[in-house]
């Protein structure tokens, strides 16, 4: 039996910032990425006839995410900045292990572990992930070397996974 609209709606709430994730971990552009989870999800709704069930629902927005952001890069003829389709494959195993978590657990931890970093790493994570600046163009708003930015962005994603599964282990 195909499944139902509302069924998709909570799933994209519930698993947003994951899906967000994955789909800005190939564009490197926020803008970019919400265009296309918006795609994802009017695609989702028109097609839910041809989704099977809830259980594969992650997975499938994924591979859509996967599509329409590859075609999304194609349009600006941008190329993969980092994630190219063989590195997408490897991943994937690990994004479906990872759909039985829940989000908000995760997202809370992030945010937690985020709030512990100082003002001057998460100003260069901000610069990185939030408004996805390269390194060279953080280092010369800051006024610092590629150097210390890559030295900082290193000890930060460390902190940040180290605190994330404590933060994990302990709820």
């Amino acid at each position: 039996m195909p499944i139902d609209q509302p069924t998709i709606v909570r799933t994209l709430i519930r698993d947003r910032a994951r899906l967000l994730a994955y789909i800005w971990s190939i564009v490197h552009d926020g803008h970019i990425a919400e265009d296309v989870l918006q795609d994802v999800s009017v695609l989702a709704v028109e097609k839910r006839a041809e989704i099977e069930s809830a259980e594969v629902l992650p997975a499938w927005l994924r591979t859509a995410a996967r599509h329409r952001a590859m075609y999304a890069l194609r349009q600006a003829n941008r190329a993969p900045m980092s994630l190219d389709q063989h590195v997408l494959d490897l991943l994937e195993g690990e994004w479906s292990q990872r759909d039985a978590l829940p989000t908000n657990r995760l997202m809370d931890a992030l945010r937690t572990c985020l709030s512990k970093l100082s003002p001057k790493t998460r100003q260069i994570v901000d610069m990185r992930y939030g408004q996805a600046l390269g390194s060279q163009q953080i280092a010369n708003r800051l006024g610092r070397s590629l150097a210390a930015v890559y030295k900082t962005t290193t000890r930060a994603h460390s902190a940040l996974a180290d605190c994330v599964r404590q933060q994990m282990q302990h709820d």
